[in-house]
């Protein structure tokens, strides 16, 4: 665990604790501390003619941090805080512990040769952390720190500070005086909306997207549950599907797509990666694991009232029927300005009814209902409805049709969908996102999760058949297992999960069998994780293989 100081662009220091949790420390030196050393030192005639070697460049920039606190770099360091300073001004961030190793009890003295000994053991910490790490204490997923809970987190955790010395943080960080600590505030920020839909046959399809970074940027990509509950203080009930973003690149072309990274961290609902991403086109594939959207068994016996006639015979839309047209909207609407587009608008209409809205009667369609720089507004959407409803002279079965392939059910609640926001921040330039499919997610979707999992998870061979291995990949809300069979013939594994407790799996079943074709890998299962869970790996891997010849 390091640091005491925290450093950031603007020239706030923020104390140990925002990295101690999350095992890492945010590093000044290696963007903001010696970014004016280096450009002094590019501009010195020396490096003009001749370029300084990475070798010259650490020494001056070892040299340059000495000189901060000492007069000369002939000077010793005679204490733990004279340490302690030089290697912050270097750009560290140590802890008691890290001091601790360099200086022990039988320490006299640490001359300059010492303390670049140090610097090249104490790495410093990447922007991308320091990032992971604020967004780790963001319990509103709004970019900013509220001083309360920075408070609270200060003083109670970690190397506790005083008062006085949160309130000169917190008087420091919050330039704008509004009570928060913005940390992503000068980020540009894009957003897209979509949704995953449950088929008849159990199959998750949903929106898939292209986005394009123009410069080397800094990015912070989130996925979560939309959250369209209007009431105060009650969550949609989907809030609890479990949500991820896989982040493709575009290799020349699209069926060229090379895996880069998925979303791993996490805050409640949120999914969340950060790092750098250089320029070029990626692909975005939301994944959910299925666990929690099923096909609802419990019959509805009510049904909804969508349409009524008033006492002259006028058909109208009921108050609950235009609630749900309206949450409606807020999905479809995908870039979320309030207005529908044709493009998006025929996401819509390809989901409800298999069909586009050509220009021809997109056109008519403007004409007839209230449109805003040519796109459809909420009003609009809803008399597009009720026109609907009058050509079927007020016969629901039509509007149910609808309905039924947004996720609703017959009392209205949305029950096999699951809509989802994606944020993108870059620090360097504006992203641009682009819904381009709404496909099952398989295909891309299968190869990508497979790859994650065989690069971050656990492999462990099949006891008696050394070519057939389970790789396992845990996070703290689910566990998901990849089959590699790298043998000649297709086999078939028997799968059992009896004796796991408070976990649901993504197939539905304890006991299951699944095909692997030779020299390839698939998707064994995936468990969602729920509070005090047991999962029998042990079990769950003593599975019966019979083989079967090509």
């Amino acid at each position: 665990m390091r640091g005491r100081a925290i450093s950031v662009s603007s020239g706030v220091t923020i104390p140990r604790f925002l990295a101690g949790p999350f095992g890492m420390a945010i590093s000044p030196g290696s963007d903001a501390a010696f970014s004016s050393q280096k450009s002094t030192l590019s501009e010195s005639p020396r490096s003009k003619k001749f370029p300084l070697t990475e070798e010259e460049i650490f020494y001056m920039n070892c040299r340059a941090a000495y000189l901060t606190v000492f007069k000369s770099s002939l000077d010793n360091i005679i204490s733990k805080d004279q340490l302690c300073l030089a290697l912050q001004h270097a750009g560290r961030n140590p802890s008691q512990k890290t001091i601790n190793k360099y200086w022990t009890p039988q320490t006299a003295k640490l001359n300059f040769d010492d303390f670049c000994l140090i610097l090249r053991k104490e790495k410093p910490t990447s922007k991308a952390e320091l990032l992971k790490s604020f967004k780790q204490l963001d319990v509103n997923d709004d970019g900013s720190i509220l001083h309360t809970d920075l408070y609270k987190l200060l003083t109670k955790r970690g190397e506790k500070m005083t008062r006085e010395e949160v309130n000169a943080i917190i008087n420091l960080a919050d330039v704008n005086a509004d009570g928060k600590f913005d940390y992503i505030k000068e980020w540009q920020c894009v957003q897209s909306k979509g949704c995953f839909f449950l088929e008849e046959d159990g199959e998750i399809i949903s929106h898939q997207y292209r986005m394009q970074i123009a410069q080397r940027s800094l990015v912070y990509l989130t996925i979560k549950p939309l959250n369209l509950s209007q009431a105060e203080g009650k969550p949609s009930p989907w809030l609890s599907v479990d949500t991820a973003l896989y982040i493709l690149k575009e290799n020349e072309s699209q069926a060229n797509l090379q895996l880069m990274c998925f979303t791993e961290l996490r805050n409640r609902e949120m999914f969340g990666w950060t790092g750098e991403l250089g320029p070029g086109i990626y692909w975005l594939i939301p994944s959910t694991t299925g666990c929690r959207l099923k096909k609802e068994i419990k019959p509805i016996t009510e049904e909804a009232q969508l349409v009524h006639r008033d006492e002259t015979g006028e058909l109208f839309l009921t108050k609950e029927f235009r609630s749900t047209l309206s949450d409606i909207f807020e999905v479809i609407d995908l870039d979320g300005n309030g207005l529908l587009s044709l493009e998006e608008y025929n996401f819509f209409e390809l989901r409800t009814s298999g069909e586009k809205c050509d220009e021809d009667a997109w056109a008519v369609c403007r004409e007839n209902f209230d449109t805003k720089k040519n796109e459809l507004t909420r009003q609009g959407f809803m008399d597009l409805n009720l026109m609907e409803a009058n050509d079927g002279e007020g016969d629901p079965r039509d509007l149910w049709v609808t309905l039924h392939s947004m996720g609703y059910n017959k009392a209205l609640e949305l029950t096999e969908a699951c809509p989802f926001v994606i944020d993108i921040y870059a620090d360097k330039c504006k992203p641009r996102i682009k819904t381009v499919h709404m496909e099952a997610c398989s295909g891309q979707l299968e190869k990508a999760i497979c790859k994650s999992v065989l690069n971050k998870g656990d492999a462990k061979v099949m006891d008696g058949y050394e070519n057939i291995i389970v790789h396992t990949y845990k996070c703290d809300t689910w566990i998901t297992s990849v089959i590699e069979n790298k043998s000649d013939n297709k086999v078939i594994i028997h799968i059992n999960n009896e004796l796991s407790k408070n976990c649901v799996n993504n197939r539905g079943l304890d006991i299951f069998a699944v095909e692997v074709a030779p020299k390839s890998t698939m998707v064994m299962h995936c468990f969602l994780i729920k509070a005090f869970c047991f999962i029998n790996l042990k079990k769950t891997f003593l599975l019966l293989m019979l083989w079967i010849n090509m």
